[in-house]
C-alpha cells in the first residue's frame, strides 16, 4: 500500500513536472508572439507617418515639431511623434562657446561645467592632448572605451564623454543630432525646446522657449491655424519618427527611426534604427 502511494506521489509529481515544462513553453511562445504583433505594429506606425509625411497639401500634411498623435492599429495603441533634426542641436557642428551653453542651459555649472566643455572637445579632436579639463584615452581605460577622436557618430554616445551622467544626459539627448546634414539651417519652428535655448542664446524660461514647450506637451492641437506650415518639401530632410506601442495586456514596445522621404517609388531611406 505505501509502495502504490509513494508511486502515485512520483508520477503527479513527474506529471506536474511536465505540466509546468509545457506552460513555459506555451508562455514563451505567447511572448513572442506578443513582442511579433507590436513590432508589426510600429512598423505600421512607421508607414502611417510615412503617408502622412507624403501628403502634398501641406494643410493636411502631419506636422513635424514633435506633438504626439494617438490612433489605433488593431488592438494595439500607436502613439506616433515625428521630430525635425533640424530641429535639435547639431553636436558635429558645435563651437566652444555653443558647447559650453548647451551644458549650462542642461543645468551643469561651474568645475563639473568646465570639464564637460573640455571632455566633449577632447573627446572629437583628433590629438591626444588632454584639455585643463578634458580627458584623453588612459582617463577611459577603467571603462573600457576609447575617445574617437572624431565626430560622434551616435547620440548614444555623449554618454560616454567623462564628467556626463544619466541625469543630464537624459536632458541633452532628445535635443542633439548627428544626422543634421551638410546642408539646412537650424529651425525654430519646429525646434526641441532645449535646442532653441541653445541656438538662440537664451534660457529654457525664456518666452518662445516656454511656448514650445506647450506646443509639444499638446496643449496647442496638431492641427491649429495659428501654427506654422510643414515646410513646402520634405525630401531630403531628416525626421525622427518614434512609434510606441501599447497593447491590451499592457505590454510595451517602442522603436525610433530616423528616415529621409525620397519622393520616388521607393518612398523613403532608412538612416539609423534604434
Amino acid at each position: 500500500m505505501i509502495a502504490a502511494v509513494a508511486g502515485v506521489a512520483a508520477f503527479a509529481f513527474i506529471a506536474f513536472e511536465t505540466l509546468a515544462v509545457y506552460r513555459g513553453e506555451i508562455a514563451s511562445v505567447g511572448g513572442q508572439l506578443a513582442n511579433a504583433q507590436m513590432r508589426a505594429s510600429a512598423d505600421a506606425g512607421l508607414t502611417a507617418a510615412i503617408y502622412g509625411l507624403s501628403i502634398p497639401d501641406t494643410s493636411q500634411r502631419w506636422p513635424i515639431d514633435g506633438r504626439a498623435r494617438t490612433m489605433q492599429f488593431g488592438d494595439s495603441t500607436l502613439t506616433i511623434v515625428v521630430e525635425d533634426e533640424h530641429g535639435k542641436i547639431p553636436i558635429n557642428r558645435l563651437n566652444e562657446d555653443e558647447i559650453r551653453q548647451m551644458f549650462s542651459v542642461a543645468g551643469a555649472s561651474g568645475d563639473r561645467l568646465d570639464e564637460l566643455v573640455d571632455t566633449m572637445q577632447d573627446w572629437t579632436d583628433e590629438d591626444d592632448d588632454a584639455r585643463p579639463h578634458g580627458a584623453e584615452a588612459p582617463d577611459y581605460v577603467a571603462q573600457g572605451v576609447k575617445p574617437r577622436n572624431s565626430d560622434f557618430e551616435s547620440v548614444g554616445e555623449l554618454a560616454l564623454v567623462k564628467g556626463m551622467d544619466s541625469e543630464l544626459y537624459a536632458k541633452i539627448a532628445p535635443a542633439i543630432t548627428v544626422f543634421f546634414g551638410e546642408t539646412g539651417s537650424f529651425s525654430v519652428e519646429t525646434a526641441q525646446p532645449l535646442a532653441l535655448a541653445v541656438m538662440s542664446d537664451s534660457k529654457l524660461d525664456a518666452p518662445d522657449v516656454i511656448e514650445r514647450q506647450r506646443e509639444m506637451a499638446g496643449e496647442r492641437p496638431a492641427f491649429d491655424s495659428n501654427a506654422p506650415p510643414p515646410p513646402p518639401n520634405l525630401v531630403g530632410r531628416p525626421l525622427t519618427v518614434r512609434v510606441t506601442v501599447r497593447d491590451p495586456q499592457g505590454g510595451t514596445f517602442q522603436r525610433s527611426t530616423i528616415i529621409e522621404l525620397t519622393g520616388t517609388k521607393s518612398p523613403y531611406w532608412t538612416r539609423f534604427v534604434e
